[in-house]
């Protein structure tokens, strides 16, 4: 079990992390949305930090990632950052009076 889990975190960091990135991308060039652009970037960041404090981990500098989990806040920062309501959706949310 332990030689098989490399490869499913392998492959599950560079899904999250390439898809945080073309996302972004994405946004980008069609240049809409910008708060999701910015948000996919910290969640790729978070992503590849927590990646590199576990690498670390498995080659015995343990206390390395002790402080680098912390910057496992920055996904949480990034999914606020994507999800919150740019002024053109708040003002479509608001009913106009007399509807």
């Amino acid at each position: 079990m332990r030689l098989t889990t490399p490869f499913f975190n392998i492959y599950g960091l560079l899904t999250l992390v390439g898809g945080a990135i073309y996302s972004a991308y994405l946004f980008w060039r069609k240049r809409v949305l910008p708060n999701r652009v910015i948000g996919n970037i910290l969640i790729a960041a978070g992503a590849l930090l927590i990646g590199t404090a576990s690498t670390l981990t498995r080659l015995a500098t343990a206390s390395f990632c002790t402080w680098v989990n912390c910057f496992a806040v920055l996904m949480f920062i990034g999914f606020r950052v994507a999800a919150r309501p740019q002024p053109d959706e708040v003002l479509q949310a608001v009913p106009a009076p007399g509807d």
